[in-house]
């Protein structure tokens, strides 16, 4: 990619962002100018270097911004997957680079993923803690049996959460080891690492 073209790129993403930045729900809007990104360019670097890993993580960011803008009804899915194959060239470059192992970059990437199945979960898990508030048989319904739990657990939105977050827990575990094998491991990577609901998912 010639400098001009990389200047324009680069004038796009932060427009993108700022426009985010003042109007969240303006994603629909940031749409073509993603999509002229998505379709233009690939990270296609054979060897890690600092110079364009430095613009290029920020962009992937701001593209999977406006790819997860809506991530309780899902992921823009060809947006979203152009995102996965740049993390994943990232990732083969700088393989133990905590950010973007972490959660700003490839282990969001997964979380974000799976937030459309644990928006389905939460929302029937509410709903049943509320029928079973509203029975007359509040001792019956307490006692449920376990089939049906076990029924629950295996459902769609359950198989896909776990499947989505055991990347997300993969990398976040990688980024977490790889901060504190350079001494650079920080409170808001532990947090994130720790607050995952992937246990959360197995022990219901």
């Amino acid at each position: 990619m010639d400098s001009q073209m990389l200047h324009m790129l680069m004038a796009t993403v932060e427009l993108v962002n700022a426009n985010l930045d003042t109007a969240p729900g303006s994603w629909r809007d940031q749409l073509p100018a993603i999509r002229n990104i998505t379709t233009s360019f690939e990270i296609s670097d054979t060897a890690p270097e600092q110079s364009p890993r430095c613009w290029q993580i920020p962009h992937v960011t701001v593209v999977q911004r406006v790819a997860f803008a809506d991530a309780d009804n899902g992921p823009i899915p060809d947006i979203a997957d152009w995102c996965l194959r740049q993390l994943l060239t990232l990732l083969a470059l700088y393989p133990r680079d905590a950010e973007i192992l972490a959660f700003t970059v490839i282990g969001r990437h997964w979380l974000l993923r799976a937030q459309k199945a644990l928006a389905s979960i939460a929302r029937a898990e509410s709903e049943l803690h509320s029928n079973e508030e509203s029975s007359p048989y509040p001792l019956q319904s307490a006692k449920q049996p376990l089939v049906e739990t076990q029924e629950r657990i295996n459902n769609a939105d359950y198989v896909e959460a776990r499947a989505l977050l055991v990347p997300a827990t993969d990398y976040l575990q990688s980024a977490v080891d790889a901060a504190r094998e350079k001494g650079q491991l920080t409170g808001h990577l532990l947090l994130t690492a720790s607050t995952l609901p992937f246990t959360q998912i197995f022990q219901r």
